[in-house]
This record gives structure tokens, C-alpha cells and sequence, in this order.
């Protein structure tokens, strides 16, 4: 356990600021014997006095206190990373090494949530039930007081596994539905941990959010080197956004529903939207590659997908052109307009 410097902090900032014990006391109004007990570490301030002395020498608590946040923190996650090179190996030798630093640094949540971790992965891993209970304890405990989001869901997670293993398949079920909807994490989390349709349904959707989620990310990637292009037009850029643009319309392709047409062969509404702006972004840089006819192809295809997946296309075909159009001018293809 660490000790409290706050008589060593005292004297320090005593002597930077020039006075004796007696002058210190006489400030405080206390006794000069006081001062000369809290300095020696024989007694501490009394609580009342403490905002007292701090206000004295214009310091913080953390500063009177000699307690450095940020550098406990950097101790912690050092402590923690020189541990993670047995954690798999040997996850209970872990769990004592975490065990020894909450002697020191009691109430830790990076420590206790990294003692939650050694034990599911021991049960989890090896079936040791040994820490079955505390596990459960430790988890509840953390995720009722912390604050920290992304803590917390992890430690739903381990604690719903803690739960299927002890056999409560409804308690499980019930902590992994209670993760946020808006994030793939509740998705994912009950893919890799529940069975059965729920497994096969949480697969499905996670999937949904993965895929979608790559061919964005792949379409902004193209955009951003295209965009490059535009403002420093080194020759290689062009080819790089092409390169995404490929990617990522490649990954949508292949989750198209291929025995269906039209709408139907999409997963989800939007989904067609991406389809037509990876061929215009494509014609884009065949424009710019000087590619005419390969240009003009990549235009057609988009405007097949334009015309073919919405079923009310047709009499609202004005509505669906204006940004298939505003595409076209964005990109210099003017030439090419449907209107």
C-alpha cells in the first residue's frame, strides 16, 4: 500500500516559500508543534485543514497530496502490458499479478477489469470454475459504478459468458441484449456467444453491419484520393481512387442477391444508392485517365442501376435524376447527362 507524503509535500512547500514551522503555524493558527508533527510524519492534518493549507500555498489537492494521476495511470497500463505477455498462457498468474497491484492501487477499474478478464478467459478457455462467482461479483459491481462506456460493455460481455457457463442462458441473453442497439458491438458480441437461430441471426446482421460499413468506408477512401487529385494532381492518385472504388463495389456485389432483380436484390434500401455512385465514381476516373469508352460504360451502368432498383422509378424519374445528375456535373461528365 502506498503511503500519504502529504507531511513531505508540507515541508517542501514550505521551505519554497521561505517560512519557518512557527511562521506556517502562525498562518494556520495552529500550534508550531503541529506542523512539526505533520512534517515528521507522527500525525496528518486534520481533515477540516486540509483545504485550508492547500489554499495557503495556492496548490491542488492531487499537488499537496503528492498523487500524480496521470503517472499512476502510465504505472497501471505499464504494469498491465509487461502481464499481457502471460495472460494467455497462464491466465491465473496474471490475475495474481493484478491481484498485488490492487494492494497498492485499491478500487482500480483498469486493474479489476483486467482481473474480470484473466478470470473468463480461464473459464472460458479452460473451464476453470474456481472464480466463477467472484467473476460474476467483480463485473456487476464495475458495471453498476463505472462511468466508462466502453468499459462497461466490455464487461457485459464477459459477464454474460460467466452467466452461459453457469448455465443461465437467460441472463446471458438478457446482459447482451441490454449492449447499445446503434453499434455493431451487440451484434457481434452475441454471434461469437449464443447458439442456435440467435446465433445464426446476430451472424446475419452483424454481417449486414460489417459489409456496410466496408463499402462506405472503401467509397470515402476513393473520394478522398480523387479529391486529392483535384487540389495537387499527382499522376498516381487517380489510379489509387479507382483501386477503392474497385474495392469496395466488389464487396457490395457480392452480398447482391443474385436470384433476384431490380429492388429485390438488394439487402437493405440505400444499398442501390452506393451501387450507381461506385459506377459514376468510376466513370470519374476513367474521365480523368482519359478512358473514353470505359467512361462511358461505367455511366450507363450506373443509370441501369438507376432506372432498375426502385420500382417507382418510372413515374418518378425526375426525383431519382437529380442526383444521379448533380453526380455527373460534381465530376466533370456533364457530356454524359440522362436528362
Amino acid at each position: 500500500m502506498q503511503t500519504i507524503n502529504i507531511g513531505l509535500r508540507i515541508r517542501s512547500l514550505r521551505k519554497k516559500k521561505g517560512l519557518t514551522q512557527e511562521g506556517l503555524a502562525s498562518a494556520l493558527s495552529v500550534s508550531p508543534q503541529a506542523v512539526s508533527k505533520w512534517e515528521s510524519g507522527l500525525t496528518y492534518p486534520d481533515v477540516a485543514m486540509i483545504p485550508a493549507i492547500a489554499g495557503f500555498f495556492q496548490v491542488s489537492l492531487d499537488v499537496l497530496f503528492d498523487f500524480d494521476l496521470l503517472g499512476l495511470q502510465q504505472k497501471i497500463d505499464d504494469l498491465l502490458r509487461e502481464a499481457q505477455s502471460y495472460f494467455y498462457e497462464d491466465p491465473l498468474r496474471y490475475a495474481e499479478t493484478v491481484k498485488t497491484a490492487l494492494l497498492d492501487y485499491p478500487g482500480n477499474e483498469a486493474l479489476l477489469t483486467a482481473l474480470v478478464s484473466a478470470y473468463e478467459y480461464d473459464l472460458r478457455e479452460n473451464g476453470n470454475t474456481a472464480h466463477l462467482e467472484e467473476l460474476i461479483r467483480l463485473a456487476e459491481k464495475l458495471i453498476s459504478e463505472s462511468g466508462d462506456f466502453p468499459r462497461v460493455c466490455k464487461l457485459k460481455e464477459l459477464l454474460a459468458v460467466a452467466y452461459l457457463k453457469k448455465g443461465d442462458r437467460a441472463k446471458a441473453k438478457e446482459i447482451l441484449e441490454s449492449l447499445p442497439d446503434d453499434i455493431t458491438l451487440r451484434n457481434d458480441v452475441m454471434m461469437l456467444h449464443l447458439e442456435g437461430k440467435e446465433k445464426l441471426n446476430a451472424a446475419i446482421l452483424s454481417r449486414c453491419d460489417h459489409l456496410q460499413g466496408l463499402y462506405i468506408a472503401a467509397f470515402e477512401e476513393g473520394n478522398a484520393w480523387l479529391r486529392m487529385e483535384e487540389q495537387e494532381r499527382p499522376a498516381d492518385y487517380v489510379a489509387r481512387a479507382l483501386k477503392s472504388y474497385r474495392k469496395g463495389l466488389s464487396v457490395l456485389e457480392a452480398y447482391l442477391l443474385e436470384e433476384y432483380e431490380g429492388q429485390e436484390q438488394y439487402l437493405w434500401d440505400g444499398m442501390q444508392t452506393f451501387h450507381w455512385g461506385f459506377y459514376q465514381c468510376l466513370a470519374a476516373c476513367y474521365h480523368r485517365l482519359g478512358l473514353k469508352a470505359e467512361c462511358l460504360e461505367a455511366v450507363d451502368t450506373a443509370y441501369r442501376i438507376v432506372s432498375t432498383a426502385w420500382k417507382d422509378f418510372g413515374e418518378n424519374r425526375e426525383y431519382y435524376m437529380v442526383p444521379f445528375e448533380e453526380y455527373l456535373a460534381e465530376y466533370g461528365l456533364g457530356e454524359y447527362s440522362r436528362q
